[in-house]
């Protein structure tokens, strides 16, 4: 997800207009990398709470 993440943000910030990363206050592109990272670290607590696997 956060390689995912990276890939789409290069491509807008090719194509489309330059928008940084602002962590203070928090922008669109900083907040779903936040986001994507936690999904991320978040699957592999849901994968092993499963019973049965």
């Amino acid at each position: 997800m956060t390689i995912l993440w990276f890939v789409v943000w290069l491509i807008w910030n090719l194509v489309g207009d330059r928008e940084p990363l602002e962590f203070a206050p928090v922008n669109f592109w900083a907040g779903a990398l936040l986001l994507s990272v936690a999904l991320d670290l978040g699957r592999q607590h849901a994968e092993g709470g499963r019973p049965g696997r």
